[in-house]
């Protein structure tokens, strides 16, 4: 990797934690009054196309890391932003969804108000999926023992199940019960990757980069896990809305910033492998 193209990745990590800072700014600015994303007002329109542009501005920077990662040669990191930017692009359509511009309500049954929430799942299920892809591509040639990464899945399947059951409310659709609990897997196992990624670049070896793509795939599913408890089954299916989903989105756009990492760290970790 040329000392250009580190200067060229380091921009496209800048512009990755404007577009955070702007997701800060955001939902600040609703949570304080200033900008009401609640039913009967109009604005909630302009603020949901407000946050699926700073989502955009996270899109168009992963074209510019797969051009300025293509002039590095590098097999690896190339695939894995393109990854990167297909996962984006799903959860962009699951982002679309979950602004419920046409105030879909009540759609599965009679206790889930904002059920419409399932719909994006089948947008953020391959979203992750690619990225766990991507992760895991990375994790076994790195793991020769891939006892860890088995224990840990099956642990992550286990907790999955267990916090579904605890936050489900009994009566729920089945459909929605279906959805959202494989989802609840997903992002489970999606997180578990985390602790792969971490050991599979050496834990203290690994760069920042990769300890950031770390932290925002746990982010990731906390995110989620905010949604699932807070916002389709929370307050008995009415959820704490909009509140919840300020916090959410915060967190949410944090997470996408910080994988969008990952290919940088790949190059900064082979890099640094070579100096040595």
């Amino acid at each position: 990797m040329t000392a250009n193209d580190t200067r060229y990745l380091k921009r496209c990590t800048i512009i990755s934690y404007i577009a955070f800072t702007l997701a800060i700014i955001q939902s600040t600015l609703a949570i304080l009054g200033y900008w009401s994303i609640d039913e009967s007002a109009n604005e909630r329109i302009w603020f949901g196309l407000a946050e699926l542009g700073t989502m955009l501005i996270l899109i168009i920077n992963a074209l510019f890391i797969i051009y300025f990662v293509g002039e590095t040669k590098s097999k690896e990191a190339s695939h894995v932003s393109r990854m990167c930017l297909y996962s984006l692009i799903f959860c962009f359509l699951g982002d679309i969804v979950n602004r419920n511009f046409n105030q879909l309500f009540y759609q599965y049954d009679d206790i889930i108000k904002h059920s419409y929430l399932a719909d994006s799942v089948a947008f953020f299920i391959p979203g992750y999926l690619l990225i766990m892809i991507a992760v895991t591509q990375l994790s076994l040639p790195r793991l020769p023992n891939k006892r860890f990464m088995v224990i840990s899945a099956a642990i992550a399947l286990g907790i999955a199940v267990i916090t579904y059951i605890d936050m489900h409310i009994v009566g729920t659709s089945t459909l929605l019960t279906l959805f959202t609990g494989f989802y609840s897997i997903v992002v489970s196992l999606l997180a578990i990757s985390a602790l792969w990624l971490i050991k599979a670049f050496k834990w203290r070896e690994a760069p920042f980069t990769i300890w950031a793509c770390t932290l925002g795939l746990f982010l990731a599913m906390l995110a989620d896990a905010i949604i699932g408890k807070f916002w389709i089954f929370g307050n008995d299916g009415l959820g704490y809305f909009p509140i919840v989903s300020h916090i959410n989105w915060i967190i949410y756009i944090g997470s996408q910033a910080l994988i969008q990492q990952l290919p940088r760290g790949i190059l900064e970790s082979k890099n640094h492998t070579q100096q040595l």
